[in-house]
């Protein structure tokens, strides 16, 4: 569905990728992870046919994105992070813009906006920052692209926003397209998300399956230093108050818990950790 072989990407002096490779072959809803300033947006523009590597190739669906042919732009669509949208209303965004999208859905954007409790007759400007964003996300959901770029989906977006959005997603519909998610948010989304990818150094340092990582990988808190003493060796912990969280190889046949926050803390701090855990688990025939 997506291959990437070498690319090379930078802004000057600033190397974000270099000799890159990723290749996503099932659909599935994918968190991109990274420091700030690792890429993470720049690579959903150049999926999106709007950057192009400077060396190396992408395709995806079957088409290179930088020729932006017709028939795979209206296979894709990006939400970035910060966007513009017309003084239209939602009933008039989707009669203006559905067409491009031939799989677009206008009984599924009506759902969706009565999910995030929108009416399809109001402008855009007359609406808050995290309304437009609702009604952004409605409106991308309903194309049913087999490919959806979202950069940053949850900033601007309350509480009930993030559940609501979290709600759709997750439905059955939503199963059969792939869905890139660049995001910090790692605890607002980690219910979603069925494969993880984390960039660093201009390089993919991990892409892993939420099963891959729980079989690998166990995180908690621990009650005090003596209790994380008496645990494995960590990969990683950090103080919350007089406890511990922490990141740890699994020793057990039970699947662990993933917590993505601790797991994207632990690849900035121990990188190595984290993959040599991924790796023994991948040896031994009797892990989960």
């Amino acid at each position: 569905m997506i291959q990437i072989d070498g690319i090379s990407f930078g802004y000057r002096r600033n190397r974000l990728y270099q000799d890159f490779s990723l290749q996503l072959a099932e659909p599935g809803v994918y968190g991109v992870f990274g420091r700030n300033g690792s890429g993470k947006s720049t690579l959903l523009k150049m999926l999106a046919g709007l950057l192009f590597p400077q060396r190396g190739r992408i395709r995806a669906l079957g088409h290179e994105p930088r020729r932006r042919h017709p028939d795979y732009l209206a296979q894709v669509y990006l939400v970035p992070e910060e966007f513009h949208l017309p003084n239209l209303s939602a009933r008039a965004l989707a009669r203006t813009h559905a067409g491009f999208y031939p799989r677009f859905s206008a009984a599924a954007f009506a759902d969706y906006l009565r999910v995030f409790e929108l009416a399809d007759d109001h402008a855009f400007g007359e609406m808050s920052l995290g309304q437009k964003k609702k009604a952004a996300m409605a409106f991308a959901l309903a194309t049913f692209t087999p490919l959806l770029l979202l950069d940053e989906p949850t900033n601007g977006l309350d509480i009930l926003g993030r559940d609501q959005f979290k709600d759709i997603v997750a439905r059955p519909e939503q199963r059969q397209r792939t869905v890139l998610i660049s995001t910090h948010q790692a605890h607002d989304l980690e219910r979603i998300m069925s494969h993880i990818l984390f960039i660093d150094t201009a390089a993919l340092a991990l892409s892993a399956t939420m099963a891959q990582l729980s079989q690998a990988l166990t995180m908690g808190v621990a009650p005090d230093a003596a209790a994380l003493a008496a645990m494995p060796e960590p990969i990683y912990s950090e103080p919350m108050g007089d406890q511990r969280a922490y990141v740890a190889a699994n020793p057990g046949q039970a699947a662990g818990t993933v917590h993505l926050e601790l797991l994207c803390k632990a690849l900035s701090r121990n990188k190595d950790g984290v993959l040599a855990a991924l790796r023994a688990a991948q040896r031994e025939p009797g892990h989960v």
